[in-house]
């Protein structure tokens, strides 16, 4: 068990090998927890963790916060206008509501939403939020995310998702709490499950993110994962549901969910 000093509290840190979980799914990569009762983190690769890599639509959590507070967005029904690009399966329509486009991936929609934003309100709230290290230019306010210098790693991610759930960052106690409501996932018994997926190019290799929270039994725990492809391929089916499938196998193994048959009761 190593000891990190964070602020002015020493938190625990353990490390356990779980690769073979990253290995089913044909990936390398990292994984981190957080144990806000105990003040503990859990970790496998964690020098990996403290690399930093594009956050890509993991990003779309500052984003509507940071569209709350600033006012360009008025409530989270609020919709967020798509510019008239289509993906493949053809379900997008012009217009969607910020959830909507969360849950469908509408990255034009939160395209438009950055050029509303604008670089100089991007700029001022970042530096309070310390969301990584966020460069955001006029050339790049609609993909600073998916390209370029920008950088966030894995303790980073925790770090904002902790002051975001207690509402420690410096934004209406309101605006934080609808952000969270915005990126739930899945719920039963005793249990609530909110995050993010996020890919990205790291050269001509994909980058792919999961990060959240789960809610379990009174406690809270963070988590970030970020894997590549071993065979540094573009990205694939499996390496897409692995982001998501690795982290619920992870907390599965450390007895915070449910196995897929008990969740299925």
């Amino acid at each position: 068990m190593l000891l990190l000093q964070v602020g002015a509290r020493a938190q625990a840190l353990t490390e356990r090998n779980f690769q073979k979980y990253f290995d089913a799914y044909g990936v390398r990569g990292s994984f981190l927890l957080y144990d806000q009762q105990a003040n503990k983190f859990t970790a496998y690769n964690v020098a990996r963790c403290n690399e930093g890599f594009l956050p890509g639509a993991t990003f779309q959590i500052p984003a509507v916060l940071i569209g709350l507070e600033t006012g360009v967005l008025a409530d989270t029904s609020q919709l967020l206008h798509n510019d008239g690009t289509q993906p493949a399966d053809g379900i997008w329509i012009k217009d969607e509501s910020v959830g909507w486009a969360i849950r469908h991936k509408c990255e034009p929609c939160f395209q438009q939403l950055s050029r509303d934003i604008g670089v100089k309100r991007y700029q001022q709230k970042l530096i309070g939020m310390k969301f990584g290290i966020m460069v955001v230019m006029p050339e790049s306010l609609d993909s600073f995310w998916q390209s370029g210098v920008s950088r966030i790693s894995q303790f980073q991610q925790v770090a904002f998702l902790r002051r975001l759930y207690n509402r420690q960052l410096p934004f209406s106690p309101r605006h934080q709490d609808l952000t969270k409501s915005l990126f739930r996932l899945q719920s039963a018994p005793g249990w609530t499950l909110y995050g993010k997926v996020g890919k990205t190019r790291r050269g001509k290799m994909s980058n792919g993110w999961f990060v959240g929270w789960l809610e379990q039994a009174g406690n809270v725990y963070f988590f970030a994962l970020n894997v590549e492809p071993k065979d540094g391929k573009d990205a694939n089916e499996q390496f897409l549901k692995g982001r998501r499938e690795i982290t619920e196998r992870l907390l599965q193994e450390l007895s915070l969910m449910p196995g897929p048959a008990a969740a299925k009761k």
